[in-house]
């Protein structure tokens, strides 16, 4: 039987929660994902809009750190930015939150997230902006991911950056080809930028401090920070941008770990697969096994708080720069050849009647308490629909 992380949560959570002080958004988190297609959510009822069959199904919960439910959602996302992509080049940019941080970030999430994404996006614009560079403004979409591929803490930003941008004339300046800015540079800036914002944010006191520190261990550990190596990365230009957005789509919801990856789950602990990439050149799959406790420690660190997002667009790829990037797309004309770029991804397609192939439809949906009836209303003869998993 295979492993997934409800199974896990049910057997072991109940435990774990006993003896561990946990956040509330971890809690919720928990409750719903171990509920997730199981009928204590409600259900939902679909028909075949040529009225040849009705199904009742059980409601998914929905939440971003569901590894199964919310591929219909990341999908979606996927399609509308791969039709905002401008069609240019486009580099990718990495940032690395650095180690010494990783205390702040853990007592403070949100507000330290907001302030690296801040830092990261104001930099690139004013950077970019600036005549020596690039002297045009560029195209920005750039998305958080706190882990690494064995579950630690490992807060990046992975940011997709238009390989050119519209002039203050209002002319679409290109990028050189094979290069956007010197990473150094770059670097220098977002510390700066992202240094202060967390020294505002401690004298206007929003930041909670960990309980081991005061605010002069806090204000040394910045200090420190400054003499430490900041992680930036700019890879070798694209020719296009849907690769990385698929790749932000992929991480967008289902949580740090699917249940694909999940090998065993036994008294000794959890065993699952990760990527190792440090030392190769490329990536070899391997496998770890963690007591169930550092398991769940783990996990539980990258459960998104309430009301953080984690893919955040500026530049002409901001939401209210329509206008502007229509502009810009009437300008790149002919657009650069684009022979390696992958075809767009498809959209996810409606289940289908397997009598008449027509869509199939939500017709009534009910709480825990009232699950609905497969004929509340006469539909017409037909073969029931076999229990298929579905994100409601």
């Amino acid at each position: 039987m295979a492993v997934t992380l409800q199974a896990i949560l049910d057997a072991a959570y109940p435990a774990y929660a006993a003896t561990h002080r946990l956040p509330l958004h971890v809690h919720k988190a928990v409750s719903v994902l171990r509920r997730c297609r199981t009928g204590t959510l409600g259900h939902h009822a679909v028909k075949c809009t040529a009225g040849h069959l009705v199904d009742v199904r059980p409601n998914s919960c929905r939440h971003r750190a569901c590894p199964q439910c919310g591929w219909r959602k990341a999908m979606l996302w996927l399609e509308r930015w791969q039709a905002r992509l401008l069609p240019t080049r486009h580099f990718h940019v990495i940032v690395t939150l650095p180690r010494h941080l990783h205390i702040l970030w853990r007592w403070n999430r949100k507000r330290c997230a907001d302030a690296f994404f801040r830092a990261v996006r104001e930099a690139l614009l004013e950077l970019l902006e600036q005549d020596r560079h690039l002297g045009a403004r560029p195209g920005i979409l750039m998305g958080l991911h706190t882990w690494g591929g064995a579950l630690p803490l490992h807060p990046h930003l992975h940011c997709l950056v238009t390989g050119g941008g519209l002039t203050a004339d209002g002319r679409w300046r290109a990028s050189r080809p094979d290069f956007l800015l010197w990473a150094p540079i770059l670097r220098t800036v977002v510390r700066a930028k992202l240094l202060a914002a967390i020294e505002h944010l401690l004298q206007q006191g929003q930041l909670v401090l960990p309980p081991d520190q005061d605010e002069a261990d806090l204000r040394a550990l910045l200090a420190a920070t400054t003499c430490t190596p900041w992680h930036v990365r700019i890879e070798p230009p694209y020719v296009h941008g849907r690769g990385l957005v698929v790749y932000l789509a992929r991480y967008l919801r289902g949580g740090p770990i699917k249940n694909h990856r999940l090998v065993a789950f036994t008294p000794a602990g959890v065993c699952f697969r990760y990527r190792e990439h440090r030392g190769h050149p490329w990536a070899l799959w391997r496998t770890m096994t963690l007591p169930v406790d550092k398991f769940f420690d783990r996990l539980f660190e990258h459960v998104p708080v309430t009301g953080l997002h984690m893919v955040r667009a500026a530049g002409l790829y901001a939401g209210r720069e329509h206008a502007d990037r229509e502009h810009c797309r009437a300008q790149i004309h002919p657009p650069s050849p684009q022979p390696a770029c992958p075809p767009a991804a498809p959209t996810p397609a409606a289940e289908r009647c397997p009598r008449c192939g027509a869509a199939l439809v939500v017709i009534v949906s009910r709480t825990p308490c009232q699950a609905p009836r497969p004929h509340e209303k006469p539909i017409g003869p037909g073969p029931p629909l076999l229990a298929v998993g579905m994100s409601n």
